[in-house]
């Protein structure tokens, strides 16, 4: 009889110590990364499946190893789909951090590499003409010193992914120019500022006269304070120089660009 209640004693420790064990494994939280694609092009939307074993109650997403990147605290379930969308070339290492309900953490990592494709390369920017060129916007100056003259930046803006974890695509710059002060010669060299860009989407160019560091006059009579531009005009004839003219504010620039053939 002490027999059979020791080996009872037993079966059921072991029971028990096998029961504690799937416990402690199931707890153990951990996600895994599914990329739609491994290699993309410039401006290729492209997404990251997040799976869990337990829900997800927090969630961040980094480009720079956590230096920045977005974060959210919301029901995530066990299966959440992030977007993504790059406009530089190179190898690209997205980090993504999740936390549980118990507030167990689980990171993972994937590289994903960006190539050219067909995009485009803007490479420089000249302005012939635009509103009061030649007029006086620093009045502090009299008409005889050409510090009068504007101090000329121009921008550059296009959609943009604003968050992976949100696919929602709005205006947002892209470029700011340096300054040219007094008019100068009006042309910026761009060519290594790697703005390289799907043929097919647009753009909004602005231009401003800077006063003090800071934006002064819009020198496109806004509203708006841009004018929207395309490539799709040019994409088979592929002109390394396309010029853009507005004349009803009288602005009129090039832009030089470089072609995949």
């Amino acid at each position: 009889m002490k027999n059979k209640i020791f080996v009872f004693l037993v079966i059921q420790l072991f029971i028990g110590c096998s029961s504690d064990d799937n416990k402690s494994s199931n707890s153990i939280f951990s996600i895994n990364l599914t990329p739609s694609a491994s290699s993309v092009v410039i401006d290729q939307s492209f997404t990251i499946n997040v799976g869990a074993n337990e829900e997800i109650k927090e969630l961040w997403v980094s480009t720079d190893n956590f230096a920045t990147g977005g974060y959210a605290q919301r029901q995530f379930g066990t299966i959440y789909t992030l977007n993504f969308n790059f406009d530089t070339l190179g190898q690209k290492t997205i980090s993504v951090r999740a936390k549980n309900q118990d507030n167990v953490v689980s990171e993972k990592q994937v590289i994903v590499t960006v190539s050219r494709g067909n995009a485009l390369k803007i490479n420089g920017v000249q302005v012939i003409s635009f509103y009061g060129i030649n007029t006086t916007y620093d009045p502090e100056f009299p008409a005889t010193n050409p510090n009068h003259l504007a101090d000329l930046r121009f921008g550059f803006s296009k959609n943009k992914l604003g968050n992976p974890l949100d696919n929602i695509y709005s205006p947002a710059y892209w470029y700011l120019s340096s300054v040219i002060e007094n008019q100068g010669n009006m042309t910026w060299d761009c060519s290594n500022a790697s703005l390289y860009l799907n043929p097919n989407a647009s753009l909004k160019f602005g231009l401003v006269d800077i006063d003090n560091g800071i934006a002064g006059a819009d020198l496109l009579n806004g509203p708006p304070d841009y004018r929207e531009i395309s490539f799709n005009n040019y994409i088979v004839t592929k002109p390394t120089t396309i010029t853009y003219t507005f004349p009803e504010i009288n602005l009129e620039f090039k832009l030089f660009v470089e072609w995949v053939n």
